[in-house]
């Protein structure tokens, strides 16, 4: 069960974003090891974790298998509502889930540093 979470350096990235969702496991800081004690590092779901995402930033974002038209082999590629296509041919379902975590993290920390321009723009009186 333990492929069902995110790993730890998600889990340190998704706290930074501001993740504060009850969870199941918890990860120790000094071993990245489980836990289903109360630690800080909370540790998420993969399915949990694309929904904040939806929910929070209103990223999109699909797992989808499909065959490639150029040499017919299967593969398994992630999208995200209004990213650029892009097949990444990804061998396992996975490998794509968790590719697509990452850039989800990352859209989000553009997206909250934008925020975070704005703001102070605003506070200067520039907007």
């Amino acid at each position: 069960m333990e492929q069902e979470f995110v790993s730890y350096e998600v889990a340190v990235a998704l706290k930074e974003l501001g993740f504060d969702e009850e969870v199941l496991e918890y990860y120790y800081t000094d071993t990245r090891e489980l836990c289903d004690i109360m630690k800080e590092i909370k540790a998420p779901l993969k399915q949990q974790v694309l929904r904040w995402f939806r929910e929070k930033y209103g990223l999109y974002a699909t797992i989808i298998f499909r065959t490639s038209m150029e040499d017919n082999n299967e593969y398994w590629d992630w999208l995200i509502k209004g990213e650029e296509v892009v097949y990444r041919h990804f061998k396992t379902y996975e490998e794509a889930e968790n590719a697509c975590i990452d850039k989800l993290i990352e859209l989000a920390k553009q997206q909250s540093n934008t925020d975070d321009t704005l703001l102070k723009q605003q506070d200067n009186g520039k907007l």
